[in-house]
C-alpha cells in the first residue's frame, strides 16, 4: 500500500479524498483508505492537523529513502568520459562555506539594523567570503525573507546556520552558539554532507511529485561517483516505473538541470552536456545519507556527540594524524582531513592564505596578536602547534616564545562609567548605602561601575530619583570567536533534528506552518455513509431489483470499491467508474481477472460496459480496516 502512495505523492502531503489517486490495477481507493489506519500506527505515514480541522497525511521525510530502496528500478548505461563537455565543476564544498561564514562571523561580529537584518556592509563581506555563487542556486528560485536584501547564496548559508542553530538571532547582534558550534566541528567531513543534503532534499525541494522522485533517483547506488551519466537517461528510467508523466513537462528537465548545476555549487556534482547538448553529471562526491544516526543516536565512530577521542582540546590525540606541517618561513601546510577544530583554532591565529585541498596559512606577529585579542595567548598557539605537528621549528618556536613576553604586558579594557552632572550629585550617590561596594570612584564627578552590578546599580539610582537616561546599547556586536567546549556530550541540532521555525528557506512542504496528531480517521470518515448501508450488501452475493442494483453501484463508486458479481455461474470481482443511463441504466468500470497464486499481479482488462441483465447476483466488497 505504502509504495503505491509513495509513488503518487513522493513526500508530499494529501488530503484522504486525494488518497484514491493512488489507486492502480488491482489496487482501490477503498483498499488504501482501509489501509491508512495500520500506516499511521505503524509510523509509515504522519498527519498534521490545519487550524480549521482539516487533516493532512504524508509520508515522513525519514522513510523517503528506504521506500527507493525498495524500488526497482534500470540501471543506467554511462557515457563514455569523451562525450561530456564540462560546463560546471564542482565547488569547494557547502559544509566549507559553512565554516568561513563561521569564522568571519567570529572575527567581525554579525550586528543588525533596527529592520532586524544584518548591516549591508557586513552582507557584502560576508557573501564575498563564500565560494558558492549567485548563480549556483538562481535557477531554485528559493523563497525566502528579506529576498531584497540577501543574496541567495548568503541566504542559503544563514539559512543553513540558523536551523542548526549555529546562529542565535539576538536584538543586537546574531551571535554564534558556542556550544552548538563545538558540536558541529566535531563531525566528521562525510557526517556535515550527509546532514547538509538531507535538509537541502527536505526543504528545498518544490511542491512536484516529480521533482521529489528525481533528486532521490539522482543519489540512487548505481549512479556511480567519477562516472558521467544523461540526464535525459535518468528522465526515462523513472518514466519506465511509472514515477513521472510520459511525456516529462519542460519544467521537471529545466528544474533537474538547475538542481544539479545548485550541487555542483555545492561541492558535491559535476555538470556537462553531452556531445547533443542535452544535460549530463558525475558525483565527485556523493552524499551518503547511510551515515546519518538512527533515532538521534550518532553514527559508530563519529565524533558526533560532542566529545573528544583522547584529544584534547583540539579534537585528537596529539600522535594521531593526519598533522599539520609547520614550515620554517611560517608557513602551515594543512592537509584535508584536518578536522574542522584544529581549523578553527589556526582561523584565530593565523592568515588564511588557501583553501584548497591542501590548505595555507601564514604565522605572523600581527596574527599572534589579534589571537590574544580573541583570547588566545602565544603559549597557547605555540601548544596547539606542538599537539598538531610533527614537529615545530625552531625559529617558529623562538618567535612565538618572543611574542609571549611582547604581547599582553598591558592591557586596554572597557569599563562602564557613572558619570554625575555636579559634585552634588556625586555625594549624594557616594553617600547612597545600597551603592556600598558596588561603585569605584575615580574622580569628582565619575565612578566605575561593574557590568555584573550595572542593574542593580539602576534601581537603586532610580529610587534615590538619580536615574540615568536608558541607553539603547552599543551599535555594533563585538567579535566573539569562541573557544571550542570539551568532551560535553552533546549531539548537534543538525543531528537531533532541525526546528523549523529557525530556518528561512521552505521551497517546498511547509507542515510546520501546522500542528502534529496522531488521530486515526474513524470508519465512518474513511467510508462515509456506512452507517446507513444494508448489511445484507456486504454480508453475501444476492439477487437486487435493478434500482436497488444501482444503489449498490453508486455506493461502490462513491467509496471507490469493488463489486463481487455472479455472471455465467462463476464470481468476478468488477471495478465500477460511472453510471450512464436512468432507468434502463448501465456501468462502466473494470472487470478483474482473478490473480495468480493469490497474488494481485495480473493487470486488469480494459473498461467495459455492463447492464444489470449481464449478472446473477451481486455483493459490495469493503476491505478491512488494518
Amino acid at each position: 500500500m505504502i509504495e503505491a502512495i509513495f509513488r503518487r505523492f513522493a513526500g508530499l502531503p494529501f488530503k484522504l479524498e486525494k488518497l484514491d489517486e493512488a489507486a492502480s490495477g488491482r489496487l482501490t481507493g477503498a483498499d488504501l483508505r482501509a489501509a491508512l489506519p495500520g500506516l499511521l500506527r505503524g509510523g509509515q505515514l504522519a498527519a498534521v492537523k490545519k487550524a480549521w480541522g482539516e487533516m493532512l497525511y504524508y509520508i515522513p521525510a525519514e522513510r523517503l529513502p528506504e521506500l527507493w530502496g525498495r524500488t526497482p528500478f534500470p540501471e543506467l548505461t554511462p557515457l563514455a568520459a569523451t562525450d561530456a563537455r564540462l560546463q560546471r565543476e564542482a565547488g569547494p564544498g557547502l559544509a566549507l562555506d559553512l565554516f568561513r561564514a563561521l569564522t568571519w562571523a567570529g572575527r567581525n561580529g554579525l550586528p543588525v539594523t533596527s529592520k532586524g537584518t544584518l548591516h549591508q556592509r557586513s552582507i557584502g563581506k560576508l557573501a564575498g567570503h563564500l565560494y558558492l555563487q549567485e548563480n549556483d542556486i538562481a535557477g531554485l528560485h528559493l523563497r525566502y525573507p528579506h529576498h531584497d536584501v540577501y543574496p541567495p547564496q548568503l541566504a542559503v548559508v544563514l539559512d543553513l546556520l540558523l536551523s542548526f542553530e549555529l546562529l542565535v538571532k539576538e536584538r543586537a547582534s546574531w551571535s554564534l552558539n558556542s556550544r552548538e558550534l563545538s558540536a558541529w566541528l566535531s563531525l566528521e567531513q562525510e557526517e556535515m554532507d550527509a546532514l547538509l543534503f538531507r535538509e537541502l532534499l527536505h526543504r528545498y525541494i518544490p511542491d512536484d511529485v516529480s521533482a521529489q522522485h528525481g533528486v532521490y533517483r539522482l543519489i540512487q547506488p548505481d549512479l556511480r561517483e567519477g562516472t558521467w551519466y544523461s540526464l535525459q537517461d535518468m528522465i526515462k528510467s523513472l518514466q519506465s516505473i511509472g514515477m513521472v508523466p510520459g511525456s516529462p513537462p519542460e519544467f521537471l528537465q529545466g528544474w533537474l538541470e538547475n538542481w544539479l548545476k545548485a550541487l555542483a555549487g555545492f561541492g558535491w556534482v559535476d555538470f556537462g552536456t553531452d556531445e547533443g547538448g542535452e544535460g549530463c553529471f558525475r558525483w565527485r562526491k556523493k552524499p551518503d545519507l547511510r551515515r546519518l544516526p538512527k533515532n538521534g543516536q550518532a553514527a559508530e565512530g563519529s565524533l558526533a556527540d560532542g566529545g573528544l577521542d583522547d584529544g584534547g582540546k583540539y579534537g585528537l590525540g596529539p600522535s594521531s594524524p593526519p598533522f599539520i606541517i609547520v614550515q620554517p618561513d611560517f608557513e602551515i601546510l594543512v592537509p584535508p582531513d584536518v578536522s574542522y577544530r584544529v581549523r578553527w583554532e589556526l582561523e584565530a591565529f593565523c592568515e588564511n592564505l588557501t583553501m584548497d585541498r591542501m590548505s595555507v596559512y601564514r604565522l605572523t606577529r600581527q596574527s599572534v596578536s589579534k589571537a590574544a585579542e580573541l583570547g588566545r595567548s602565544p603559549a597557547e598557539v605555540l601548544e596547539l602547534l606542538e599537539t598538531r605537528a610533527e614537529a615545530v621549528p625552531d625559529n617558529v618556536r623562538s618567535a612565538l616564545e618572543q611574542w609571549g613576553r611582547e604581547l599582553g604586558r598591558t592591557l586596554l579594557e572597557e569599563r562602564m562609567l557613572l558619570r554625575c552632572a555636579d559634585e552634588e550629585a556625586a555625594e549624594t550617590v557616594a553617600s547612597l548605602p545600597a551603592l556600598a561596594g558596588l561603585l569605584e570612584r575615580i574622580g569628582p564627578r565619575d565612578f566605575i561601575v561593574e557590568d555584573a552590578q550595572a542593574a542593580k546599580v539602576r534601581r537603586v539610582l532610580e529610587e534615590a530619583r538619580l536615574a540615568p537616561p536608558k541607553s539603547g546599547g552599543p551599535s555594533a556586536a563585538a567579535p566573539d570567536f569562541p573557544r571550542l567546549e570539551e568532551g560535553t556530550g552533546h549531539a548537534p541540532a543538525a543531528l537531533r533534528g532541525t526546528q523549523p521555525e529557525r530556518a528561512w528557506i521552505f521551497n517546498g512542504r511547509n507542515l510546520h506552518f501546522y500542528e502534529p496528531s496522531e488521530a486515526i480517521p474513524p470508519l465512518s470518515e474513511l467510508f462515509p455513509g456506512y452507517e446507513e448501508v444494508p448489511g445484507m450488501w456486504l454480508k453475501e452475493l444476492r439477487s437486487y431489483h435493478g434500482s436497488t442494483a444501482r444503489k449498490v453501484m453508486e455506493q461502490a463508486i462513491a467509496w471507490r470499491t469493488k463489486v463481487e458479481l455472479k455472471m455465467n455461474g462463476s464470481v468476478e470481482e468488477f471495478c465500477p467508474l460511472f453510471l450512464k443511463g436512468d432507468e434502463k441504466w448501465t456501468v462502466v468500470g473494470r472487470l478483474l481477472k482473478p490473480s495468480l497464486n493469490g497474488e494481485e499481479v495480473i493487470p486488469p482488462q480494459g473498461e467495459i460496459e455492463l447492464a444489470p441483465d449481464r449478472w446473477e447476483a451481486m455483493r459490495l466488497r469493503l476491505p478491512e480496516l488494518s
